[in-house]
């Protein structure tokens, strides 16, 4: 029998989640004393029937962007003219 520690670490997730779940039924647990323990085996079994497939991917193509046009700006007088003459 496993504690909820022990299926946190192989689930890879929290501990309170491992409760909430059994608690909820979602996870095979048994109630034993004041404390949660999971069976290896079922839980082999919970593993196996939750597994997704691996999708296939599909290699990228890449795709070749244009560069954006840049506004020019006007250069500015480094000194602004007060009076003309």
């Amino acid at each position: 029998m496993m504690t909820a520690r022990q299926v946190a670490e192989l689930l890879g997730v929290h501990e309170n989640w491992v409760y909430d779940q059994a608690v909820a039924g979602v996870l095979p647990s048994y109630k034993i004393g004041g404390s949660r323990r999971f069976q290896a085996d079922e839980l082999r079994g919970w593993i196996a029937e939750h597994r997704q497939p691996v999708r296939e991917t599909k290699p990228r193509k890449r795709v070749r962007r244009m560069a954006t046009p840049r506004l020019v700006q006007p250069a500015l007088d480094p000194q602004p003219k007060l009076f003309e003459g």
